[in-house]
């Protein structure tokens, strides 16, 4: 199954200061994400309040994730240990 990947306004922004090479990385992780499942390397369910979501690991930045139906949607990227 292939999903369909929408990014929010909050992780533009945040992806516009992002500088390279990391922002060349990131991007294509989540292009990767097309073909998600549940325990691909790197991704990890979150727990608590945020249940529901995906955390996945690029380098010393994070992607926030939701899945919802067949749309992956991009709610968030943030430097370690900010976020959540």
């Amino acid at each position: 199954m292939q999903y369909r990947i929408q990014i929010a306004e909050k992780a533009i922004k945040y992806l516009n200061k992002v500088p390279e090479p990391y922002i060349s990385t990131i991007k294509s992780k989540i292009d990767g994400l097309i073909n998600f499942s549940g325990s691909m390397p790197n991704i990890k369910a979150l727990q608590g309040e945020f249940k529901g979501f995906y955390r996945l690991r690029v380098g010393d930045y994070r992607v926030l994730f939701e899945v919802i139906n067949e749309t992956i949607i991009v709610i968030d990227v943030f430097p370690r240990g900010n976020g959540y």
